[in-house]
């Protein structure tokens, strides 16, 4: 409702007839103030008649007609030649027009304008590509938008902004923007980053700051379960980071298995798996992956044993992994930096990175020939493919992917790719020393589409095929304690399971 205030004015002349007004005028004000806030000078106005002789006694009307603002301290007399003021103006908050009416009698209103404009920065909130979800390692479809506020919700204009990743890794670009007249900065690019695990950007304006969230997309549920003596905070950590890149690379989902009703309603003993006291008996969705750090054989020997137990039957997919660390090496694998990359490492391994290559060859597929001699070559067609576009030449890419093959021990051969010829690829079979980088190729990441997975490649790392080096599998053959033995022991799958639950042990060809 519009804020009426009615003076009254008694008026008198020296002369037998009264003055009549003839006009309002009014003073000059500043065109422009904070809105919600009063305005420091007061305009003032002054009737006249048809002389220019300011009248007093007049009956005026002062009114906000527009803006939602109020008047204070309206005047309630005047004084004889003198402009008198319409009281104290606070502007409505909302930034825009603010207009106080001055009416006298059937003379044309005076009106008096005021743009409220914003105050000082008081607040920063995200208005656009908030709570977005995408594939890890892909860009947002939505770029970021933030509004820098007065205390009132305006938008104030000319603000620096930043926008930071604070979790989840990636990247956002632009990092930083201006806001416009509107007090919005946007255009700013979120590249997540390349596990599953919460995405957020702090979006900040000089003192002011406000969380932006994204999820990430994937359907593929891979479960780290602990068994045996507890785990150092480290190698926890390792073990739920490589789940999170495995959820991130494979992103689609596999039928769930019931062990429910395996047995009798009894569910799975997993003693023939090697964990002894664990009783399954629920539905797995998607894999299960059950890690423990014990002694295995001393340090500088074998560090880790991993691999499915039960599969999937026909695809042979990982229902039930385990992964086994030797406590002796591990601290070393802390101290050097390297711990997340090789147990991220033997977690392929669970999935069925060189675990099911020939056991998908007796149900129909073939991915791996040569086995079992100095030239094993992986031949699905999507790694292959792969091969070549990363640069591979001369015998890299030749009638298959190289696979390290014998005399290499037996923890490597038929299951990672070739060392002389792949180097620091993430999955070849040697530790690499310290310093060196062990990226995720596009080829590794394609031979899960071979075995049937949905995956995403934009988790790869860059990488390319070196060029041949005679020397390389010798300088990078490092075993935790130095030697060049085998450090791990792939286990091939124990079991089978059938959509129906029905398991049964997988007897060697």
């Amino acid at each position: 409702m519009a804020a009426v205030i009615a003076v009254t004015f008694l008026g008198c002349s020296s002369g037998t007839e009264p003055s009549v007004p003839s006009s309002i005028t009014g003073s000059s004000t500043t065109p422009s103030a904070t809105a919600g806030l009063a305005l420091a000078t007061a305009p003032t106005f002054s009737v006249k008649d048809g002389s220019g002789k300011i009248l007093g006694g007049v009956a005026v009307t002062v009114t906000v007609t527009a803006g939602g603002g109020t008047i204070a301290n309206a005047p309630t007399s005047t004084t004889s030649g003198s402009p008198t003021s319409i009281g104290t103006w606070t502007l409505g908050k909302i930034a825009g027009v603010n207009t106080v009416s001055i009416t006298v009698g059937d003379l044309s209103p005076l009106v008096i304008t005021v743009t409220g404009v914003a105050g000082p920065a008081a607040a920063i909130a995200v208005v656009g590509g908030n709570n977005q979800t995408a594939l890890a390692g892909t860009t947002l479809a939505n770029p970021l938008t933030a509004q820098v506020r007065d205390q009132f919700g305006n938008g104030v204009a000319g603000s620096i902004v930043t926008f930071l990743v604070s979790a989840g890794g990636g990247v956002i670009n632009p990092a930083t923007a201006t806001t416009d007249a509107s007090g919005n900065a946007g255009g700013a690019i979120w590249r997540l980053g390349k596990l599953d695990v919460g995405q957020e950007a702090l979006v900040r304006s000089g003192v002011f700051s406000t969380p932006a969230n994204a999820t990430i997309t994937t359907a593929f549920n891979a479960e780290v379960r602990f068994f045996g003596p507890a785990p150092s905070t480290e190698a926890m950590g390792a073990f739920t980071t490589a789940a999170a890149r495995a959820r991130a690379m494979v992103v689609g989902d596999i039928p769930d298995i019931d062990f429910s009703n395996v047995n009798g309603g009894n569910g799975q003993d997993l003693s023939g798996c090697g964990v002894s006291g664990q009783i399954l008996h629920e539905v797995v969705d998607d894999v299960i992956i059950y890690a423990t750090v014990v002694s295995i054989d001393g340090p500088g020997k074998v560090l880790a044993s991993a691999g499915p137990c039960i599969v999937r039957t026909g695809s042979r997919q990982a229902v039930i992994g385990v992964m086994r660390f030797d406590a002796d090496d591990i601290a070393n694998l802390v101290t050097t930096g390297r711990l997340n990359d090789v147990v991220y490492h033997e977690m392929m391994h669970v999935l069925g990175f060189g675990t099911i290559w020939t056991s998908l060859s007796r149900t129909g597929g073939v991915l791996l020939t040569g086995q079992g001699t100095d030239n094993p070559r992986y031949i699905g067609s999507l790694a292959l493919a792969a091969c070549s576009a990363a640069g591979g030449i001369g015998t890299a890419c030749t009638s298959g992917v190289a696979v390290e093959g014998l005399p290499a021990g037996a923890g490597t051969a038929d299951s990672h790719w070739r060392e002389a010829t792949f180097d620091s690829e993430i999955m070849t079979g040697f530790v690499e020393p310290v310093g060196v980088t062990t990226p995720l190729s596009i080829m590794t990441i394609q031979s899960f589409a071979d075995e049937g997975y949905v995956v995403n490649l934009a988790i790869a790392d860059a990488f390319t095929v070196p060029a041949p080096l005679a020397s390389r599998q010798t300088r990078a053959s490092v075993s935790i304690g130095g030697a060049t033995d085998p450090w791990e022991k792939v286990i091939q799958p124990v079991f089978e399971v059938s959509p129906s639950g029905q398991v049964r042990k997988i007897i060697a060809q």
